[in-house]
């Protein structure tokens, strides 16, 4: 591990990065254009991946204590990406390729094979007016949401803290607070959940009912 190595190659661009962040071997910084802001608070780790801001006016905001694996990328202008103290992610793909917002709350866990983006990248149109059909949408998600392997998160997704998004879901709504939500599109399956990181001993009536179903 190491401090960050940034390449920064554009003009005004600011970068505030605690000195107490650390960089895996191989982990990429790179700013592009102007007037951008990359902000990276203490104890974070940068594991394997990127971060890229390569066009004007965009910002990048990591709390505290994370540990980031993957590519965090604005690549339009006008873009920005927050994403919480505490929060983990093991392989997850969050990019703008349109102006808008992506928001992470804290204590977010992302497990691998996750992406989200505000836009559908390219366009669809009205083929009598030409008009365009697919404006892009911001992304919030909430403190405290767990992402399951191979989750998608589409433009416009909204989800509700202490939430658990089930492996493979394509979230393309809204799903409410303290939900587990799973499918394509994710549905939510039962309410009144939360999570924990830690691997907790079943109780004994949860014991019982498994005991039941075999």
């Amino acid at each position: 591990m190491s401090g960050p190595n940034i390449i920064d190659s554009g003009l005004n661009n600011q970068v505030d990065i605690d000195v107490s962040v650390k960089r895996a071997d191989g982990f990429q910084i790179h700013i592009k254009g102007r007037d951008n802001h990359l902000v990276i608070g203490a104890h974070t780790i940068l594991g394997s991946g990127m971060i890229e801001l390569r066009n004007n006016a965009c910002s990048i905001t990591v709390g505290e204590n994370c540990l980031l694996n993957g590519s965090i990328r604005c690549r339009a202008g006008q873009s920005h990406i927050r994403i919480g103290s505490n929060t983990t992610m093991m392989m997850a793909h969050i990019s703008l390729h349109e102006a808008g917002h992506i928001t992470l709350g804290d204590d977010c866990m992302l497990s691998g094979d996750i992406t989200m983006d505000v836009s559908d990248m390219h366009s669809i149109l009205d083929v009598e007016t030409g008009r365009r059909l697919n404006p892009p949408r911001d992304i919030l998600i909430g403190d405290h949401v767990w992402l399951a392997h191979g989750v998608r998160v589409m433009k416009g997704a909204q989800i509700g803290q202490d939430s658990i998004i089930g492996s493979r879901a394509m979230v393309c709504g809204a799903i409410p607070a303290n939900s587990l939500a799973v499918g394509t599109p994710a549905r939510v399956m039962r309410s009144g959940v939360t999570w924990d990181r830690r691997r907790l001993p079943l109780s004994p009536e949860t014991k019982r009912a498994v005991a039941e179903r075999e």
